[in-house]
């Protein structure tokens, strides 16, 4: 907004949109992960299942899921 043309102003708010949904998605897919996660992590499916998810496993799933927002966000720098 540092032009005086209207059409900035349009680019802008396309972008805030844009942010938006971006921040909606990384949401979503967060809650979804973490809802799945972190019971698996904890070991709540071992006593009907038999099977949990090892320490490690788990904190490279933290991280796998960390990268993905950032990358997921830094994909804005293509608008």
């Amino acid at each position: 907004l540092m032009r005086s043309r209207l059409t900035d102003v349009q680019v802008a708010i396309h972008l805030s949109r844009t942010v938006y949904r971006r921040i909606q998605m990384n949401l979503f897919w967060a809650l979804i992960f973490n809802t799945v996660g972190i019971p698996l992590a904890a070991g709540v499916f071992y006593p009907i299942a038999g099977f949990g998810l090892p320490p490690m496993f788990a904190g490279l799933a933290m991280a796998l899921s960390s990268v993905s927002v950032v990358g997921s966000s830094l994909l804005l720098k293509l608008y």
